[in-house]
């Protein structure tokens, strides 16, 4: 008998940035009560699996990615009795959930690195990395943070730097150290244990650096791109990574569901995106392609290649597609000119969720949520509940579920605004509406989950003779084919679709379109709209 795909196989992952998803007691912050009160609407858009940012006890000088406490829940997110609950619904609806597991650093208020900075003899000193300075009593290297600034603090009693790749808040474990190694492999079980289907892994890039600890010949380039030789990608990442995927095959055997690994590996490259799978497969099952999640233009050529590249060089292994999350600018925003906002948003969707592999869709994006202007981020004012400004909380404002005060997110004041003109842009106004953009991600979420092209199907290349539009098939066992046809253009096009299989019939049947139209359509030739998107079945009559 051969044995199923994995479940994180060709599926969607919600991400759910807890503090912003749905407060239950008032105090403007989202909590896993509320992500508990909201499984159902997440359940009508056909979300099965969910993936939620760090609940974990933290100062919160990066809300939630700097740690104090890695098997614990911070009290403005609820209890880890609010955590097993979430699981026991989760469970009921047949969905599954990922914890973020921050593994390149903890906050400098964890235990360990207190102990660490108790004395140079301490057990824990070689948890974290710690070098001397200069003669001039400078930093050990010349390196920048990813976040701006010294990647170096002084810690002032022993006089010894240790090294951040982020904040100073932030300092870097020791992933040579084997307690560091045995200690992270214990929080994952210890999650596991409690429901998780597993982790996506947080800044996997930077796990080691190069112990010739060499100066930057460029810090100050522009853009300061932070993945750099010395410190980002180094070969013992793969050691590591396998012995999570150890961890986890110990639970796939006892509950005979497969964990998984969502990794954000940062890579330039499509050849490192490759390698972040493992030469075997037995690391990260889902790298998250940050090649694809960096390009914000409205460019059909550079997308047909690079989704033509990935495919073909990942043929064996599961892409992972996405535009927006908790670090990056919503897509509304980015890729939308202000007037076609919605249509675009259509194309981006389509392209996303209908490729071959597993989608990611950041919380808000089904309805069209905006990023928080610029003006409006910079009057949001500080406090216990945000107590530092970041750009990115720009991606970051409260879900906006109903036209109640706060958008149905909380009964008192959001630790973020919303957007001034947030309007009638809520969950509830779009489910009444069918021709809404919450139902066309709906029906792209079934038809990736029901359709035997779309779900399962071979990425199968195609090209247009219209340099505007961007096309790609799937194809099923039995021949059938999905057609996926965009228009990234503000102009009506009509396009032959180039690359058909063999004995394809012209007959099509439209499974989705924007604008709608009707009745089946006949290839190879096919309309487009301005910001047109197509989905078409056709048959291999001779397949």
């Amino acid at each position: 008998m051969t044995r199923p795909a994995p479940w994180w196989q060709n599926t969607v992952i919600y991400q759910v940035y807890l503090r912003s998803f749905q407060d239950s007691n008032g105090d403007g912050i989202g909590d896993l009560p509320g992500l508990t009160r909201r499984l159902d609407a997440l359940q009508a858009l056909g979300v099965q699996s969910i993936w939620i940012t760090p609940f974990f006890p933290s100062p919160n000088a990066d809300f939630g990615y700097d740690v104090s406490d890695y098997s614990n829940v911070a009290p403005e997110y609820g209890t880890l009795a609010d955590w097993d609950e979430l699981v026991r619904q989760a469970r009921q609806r047949g969905m599954r959930l990922l914890v973020d597991l921050v593994l390149n650093h903890s906050s400098d208020q964890h235990p360990w690195f207190r102990e660490a900075c108790s004395s140079p003899q301490h057990p824990r000193r070689d948890w974290y990395v710690w070098r001397n300075g200069r003669p001039d009593g400078g930093p050990p290297t010349n390196w920048r943070s990813v976040f701006g600034g010294p990647a170096w603090t002084r810690e002032p009693r022993s006089g010894q730097w240790y090294y951040h790749a982020f904040l100073p808040q932030q300092p870097d474990l020791n992933w040579h150290h084997p307690g560091v190694r045995a200690a992270m492999a214990d929080v994952a079980r210890f999650w596991l244990r409690r429901g998780a289907s597993g982790f996506r892994l947080d800044a996997t890039a930077f796990l080691f650096e190069d112990p010739a600890w060499p100066d930057d010949p460029d810090p100050d380039r522009q853009p300061p791109w932070p993945l750099q030789p010395f410190n980002s990608n180094r070969p013992e990442n793969h050691g590591v990574l396998r012995e999570l995927r150890a961890v986890l095959a110990e639970f796939d055997a006892e509950f005979d569901d497969e964990r998984v690994l969502l990794g954000e590996s940062t890579t330039d490259t499509l050849a490192e995106l490759r390698a972040a799978y493992g030469e075997q497969g037995d690391e990260i099952q889902l790298p998250m392609n940050f090649v694809y999640a960096r390009h914000w233009q409205r460019d059909a050529p550079f997308f047909q290649r690079l989704i033509d590249e990935t495919q073909a060089l990942l043929h064996d292994r599961t892409p992972v597609s996405f535009f927006s999350n908790h670090d990056h600018w919503r897509q509304w925003s980015a890729f939308g000119d202000g007037v076609h906002n919605d249509a675009i948003a259509r194309l981006t969707a389509a392209m996303t969720l209908l490729q071959r592999g597993t989608a990611l869709v950041y919380y808000g994006e089904e309805i069209g949520m905006a990023d928080l202007p610029e003006a409006e981020l910079a009057a949001a004012p500080l406090g216990p509940s945000r107590p530092r400004a970041d750009p990115r909380d720009r991606a970051r404002t409260p879900m906006q579920w109903d036209a109640g005060p706060q958008a149905g997110f909380s009964a008192g004041e959001p630790w973020l605004p919303l957007p001034r003109a947030w309007g009638d842009r809520h969950v509830a106004a779009q489910r009444a509406d069918p021709a809404s953009l919450w139902h066309w991600y709906r029906t792209l979420i079934t038809l990736k989950r029901e359709d035997p092209a779309l779900h399962a199907g071979a990425h199968w290349p195609l090209h247009t003779d219209h340099d505007t539009v961007l096309a790609f098939g799937r194809r099923a066992a039995d021949g059938t084919l999905a057609l996926v046809l965009l228009n990234w253009g503000a102009q009506a096009c009509t396009v032959r679709v180039q690359g058909l299989p063999a004995g394809t019939g012209d007959a099509a049947e439209v499974l989705l379109a924007s604008p709608p139209i009707a009745g089946p359509q006949r290839l190879p030739q096919v309309s487009l709209a301005p910001y047109g998107a197509l989905v078409l079945r056709a048959v291999a009559v001779n397949a």
